[in-house]
């Protein structure tokens, strides 16, 4: 068991070190599960050189199935000791996350746990609120560097111009990211991450001066949804539209997100098994949502 949740953290985390630290052992101890692990299957779970450890094939396979026997074990432990598992459970969500992806899943969440009462308050913390506000968890778009707090990684992310499939019908749809118009951006920053993705493709951001702001990434996304223009999203928040055909991706160039989105709660309360079973659901929900490929 110890060196299936050393493999299932490092394969999420894409890092020993960051799982080291999750696990609360050291670089040494993990680096020893894993080979032990490889070991005992008679199998490379990962390429290795100097500088990366990275999932092969046949290790991207397996941290998917070990990851969701993980998750149904510790549900099923927790679930093993409680008649039923029942209460308030108040959670804060960033805006974007909470409306755009997150309700789409609660559907689920009651089905999974009827006697749960929840409450999902969509709003952006920063760090005092992150300190002060009355909440169980909090999922949090940030820096991930709060004191005081037990922070989890919940999902790092990629972003990559997106619109309404017909968005084009009275344009020529841009074949090479250097016909992309100015015109047709929408951002809820200063253009940073517009910025960021065009110099990724070795593309020239001028343009963006004549570019449309919205204040708030689900304003700029639900914007592109009707047809107004070219948003930056990604496959968490863009799932629910990508799958109903309200959105589709224009190119294969992504660029990380700058920041991620962690969970967040009190430490003495990590161990209650309200917040056990929500963490443990929404991880899981979100590798679903990413295991799903988009294409252009």
């Amino acid at each position: 068991m110890n060196a299936l949740r050393a493999f299932e953290a490092v394969a999420r985390l894409q890092s020993v070190k960051l799982a080291a630290e999750e696990l609360h052992v050291t670089h040494g101890a993990v680096s020893h599960q894993l080979k032990m692990l490889e070991e005992s299957l008679g199998m490379v779970l990962f390429h290795r050189d100097r500088r990366q450890l990275r999932l092969n094939q046949t290790g991207l396979v397996y941290s998917r199935q070990v990851r969701e026997a993980l998750r149904l074990l510790a549900e099923s432990t927790i679930k093993l000791g409680l008649p039923s598992v029942e209460g308030r459970l108040q959670i804060i969500c960033a805006p974007t996350l909470a409306t755009k992806w997150l309700a789409h899943q609660l559907k689920a969440f009651r089905s999974a746990f009827p006697d749960i009462d929840l409450t999902v308050m969509p709003q952006n913390l920063d760090d005092e609120g992150i300190a002060t506000s009355d909440y169980d968890v909090a999922v949090v778009y940030g820096h991930g560097e709060w004191e005081r707090k037990h922070v989890k990684l919940l999902a790092n992310f990629n972003m990559t111009p997106v619109c309404h499939p017909h968005f084009f019908s009275t344009y020529d749809q841009p074949h090479q990211v250097s016909e992309l118009r100015g015109s047709w951006l929408l951002h809820e920053d200063d253009g940073g991450n517009w910025k960021r993705w065009l110099a990724r493709v070795g593309a020239d951001s001028h343009d963006l001066r004549r570019s449309t702001h919205l204040g708030g990434a689900h304003l700029t996304l639900e914007a592109a949804a009707s047809g107004f223009g070219v948003a930056l999203g990604d496959r968490i928040v863009c799932a629910q539209d990508f799958a109903r055909g309200h959105l589709v991706r224009l190119f294969d160039a992504e660029v990380p997100a700058p920041n991620a989105y962690y969970l967040v709660c009190s430490p003495h309360r990590l161990n209650e098994p309200r917040i056990l079973l929500f963490c443990d659901w929404i991880q899981a929900r979100i590798e679903r949502t990413l295991a799903v490929k988009q294409t252009p």
